[in-house]
């Protein structure tokens, strides 16, 4: 039977209905963000095929090619996982596997980072041109370690950003 409304005062949607409407908000922006993560991931995937091909003759720069591209995959794959979890509602379980995906973010951040400073430095003239580009990598790393370890994002709670309530 349906909730009515008897002498004009209207009952509250029984705990389940709440929670089937949560789910199908969630499922719609779900879709909407695996869409877009899809796009992005086929933009990238055309380019680097585009890049590769015009370099097919030289391996150096396939295998760089092929490191950089696993490298920005696995970099993704993780930051979507640190995110589930900082969403998880169970604390306790959940803080050694965050501080180890943590860790993940930071080691597979300073091999892209390092990786593409050592190929960029290789195309670089002088030596002044190396170190302002080594100087640039050190500033985006120390960022990245800022984002990763120092920042409060993790300690904000779900309902601030409008994701309900576990």
């Amino acid at each position: 039977m349906e909730p009515s409304t008897a002498q004009g005062t209207s009952v509250a949607p029984v705990p389940w209905q709440r929670l089937g409407q949560e789910l199908r908000q969630r499922d719609g922006r779900w879709r909407a963000r695996c869409a877009l993560q899809l796009a992005a991931f086929a933009g990238a995937t055309a380019a680097f095929t585009a890049v590769a091909y015009r370099v097919r003759h030289r391996p150096r720069d396939i295998a760089f090619l092929a490191v950089t591209y696993w490298l920005v995959a696995l970099l993704l794959c993780l930051v979507e996982k640190l995110e589930a979890l900082r969403l998880d509602a169970s604390p306790p379980a959940r803080e050694t596997e965050l501080r180890r995906v943590r860790l993940g973010v930071w080691a597979v951040a300073v091999t892209l980072g390092n990786t593409v400073a050592w190929r960029v430095c290789d195309a670089m003239p002088f030596l002044a041109l190396k170190l302002g580009v080594w100087g640039v990598t050190l500033v985006v790393l120390g960022f990245a370690y800022y984002f990763v370890f120092r920042s409060k994002a993790g300690e904000c709670h779900a309902e601030e950003h409008g994701h309900p309530s576990s």
